[in-house]
């Protein structure tokens, strides 16, 4: 019987520090993302500085797109209205270190035009994969990716087209994604189902999709 009680003591000690240790593992990897957003707002703020005050070079382009975000999650930790879903409430200051400047920096994300298209389109993509419709910030870069798509079709798909089916569905997801989504795909989408209807198949899906998670919501 004084086996067992000990080795029950043990047992709870034991799952005790592992817990502990689990909290503080949380706690340094939440400290670390901090000071790696930090810095990168930072350059962010700094690059946006020079490209404003040269006038567009284009050094000064490469700097600022090198500097932004390449996926939607640090995206949204820099500009986010909220980390949380749709129509959640600002959090702290870490998640939106940026949420003033976004008005400005965001449209002048989507001004550069001495880019490598390829590469500048791809960082489109790779920012809206995963994306979903936030107020400010967020709403700000969807609207100028839509714009740059629809200026440039047959570039975007030819480009999506080398991504994977899960990515695909997830870019055009965001594309369509906001409170209000549309039911049918616009006219200007309408020449993908004549000159790539796989493509156009999976443009259908993530609308449907789009209507469903609002329509539940």
């Amino acid at each position: 019987m004084k086996f067992l009680f000990l080795f029950l003591i043990c047992n709870i000690l034991s799952s005790n520090t592992v817990v502990i240790a689990h909290q503080n593992a949380e706690e340094v990897m939440f400290q670390d993302n901090q000071i790696v957003i930090r810095h990168k707002a930072e350059q962010l703020i700094k690059a946006f500085q020079e490209l404003s005050s040269s006038r567009f070079t284009v050094k000064s382009q490469q700097n600022y797109f090198e500097a932004f975000p390449n996926n939607f999650v640090l995206f949204n930790m820099l500009f986010g209205y909220s980390d949380k879903e749709p129509f959640g409430e600002p959090t702290t200051e870490f998640e939106r270190l940026l949420y003033k400047e976004a008005e400005s920096f965001i449209p002048t994300f989507f001004k550069l035009n001495g880019i490598d298209k390829t590469q500048y389109y791809n960082r489109i993509i790779d920012i809206s994969i995963n994306g979903r419709w936030y107020a400010d910030g967020v709403n700000y870069f969807q609207h100028g990716m839509v714009e740059k798509v629809n200026g440039d079709l047959n570039l975007f798909c030819k480009l999506l087209s080398k991504r994977g089916k899960k990515e695909i569905i997830s870019f055009w997801y965001f594309y369509f994604d906001g409170p209000h989504p549309i039911k049918q795909i616009p006219k200007e989408l309408q020449n993908v189902k004549r000159n790539n209807p796989k493509l156009f198949y999976l443009i259908e899906l993530a609308l449907i999709q789009v209507n469903q998670t609002w329509k539940e919501n």
